[in-house]
């Protein structure tokens, strides 16, 4: 990549975030449904939404029960930690102020969901902030994860018109996790190990044109990784 050099000694200082990272795979019998039962309730009043879930006996799980670490390099040997967000709400100010600390063009924040690639929202930070490298980690299964990084060859608008795919192929995954905030309901997809790469690889597939992808895979139990 043009700004870092992605060496072992880097890379493996990116993965080891994997390990503490919190994730879905930490709560027992988390509230699963097909996506076929999304699909019925996207255009359902809220409250009739909660109500048929409840009548399929899924008690929807807390949104601060899942939690996002974020960090910067500071340097290609360090890493800091900038803390660990609840409900996928993490302030603009703490980013700001430890890009200026640590000059950092690189920041990595952790999803709870086996979804190892940036939302359209993380770009959007990653635009409005001013960085050029954005990495996600996630625990895809309880033994393994799977960390993403991506710099736009010139800028990331051309990263971000290409995502219509990409969300796209994203919502087609067959089950989801059923999250509530207040008296909103949300359904988060949770793809299963074959379908995280499956993602992956349309993923870099579209995004070739205009960025440089890295994948590194981890394996949890023998704290090992290939990329």
């Amino acid at each position: 990549m043009n700004g870092l050099k992605f060496d072992d000694s880097l890379v493996e200082l990116l993965a080891s975030t994997a390990f503490e990272a919190p994730s879905i795979f930490d709560i027992s019998n988390p509230p699963i449904i097909s996506n076929d039962i999304v699909k019925k309730l996207v255009e359902v009043y809220m409250d009739e939404a909660i109500d048929f879930i409840m009548s399929l006996g899924v008690k929807p799980l807390l949104a601060s029960f899942l939690a996002e670490d974020i960090y910067a390099l500071c340097n290609e040997d360090s890493l800091l930690f900038i803390g660990r967000f609840l409900g996928g709400l993490v302030p603009a100010t703490h980013i700001y102020k430890h890009r200026a600390l640590c000059k950092s063009n690189l920041f990595l924040h952790s999803h709870p969901v086996p979804l190892p690639i940036p939302s359209p929202e993380d770009i959007v930070s990653a635009t409005q902030i001013g960085y050029g490298v954005e990495c996600v980690v996630s625990k895809i299964s309880s033994r393994r994860a799977m960390l993403t990084c991506i710099e736009p060859f010139t800028d990331w608008s051309k990263v971000i018109a290409s995502y219509d795919d990409i969300v796209e192929k994203v919502l087609s995954v067959a089950r989801y996790v059923v999250i509530i905030d207040g008296s909103d309901m949300a359904f988060l997809p949770m793809p299963s190990v074959d379908e995280v790469f499956s993602l992956l690889s349309s993923f870099k597939k579209v995004l070739e044109p205009y960025a440089k992808v890295l994948y590194v895979d981890i394996d949890l139990s023998k704290k090992a990784f290939i990329y």
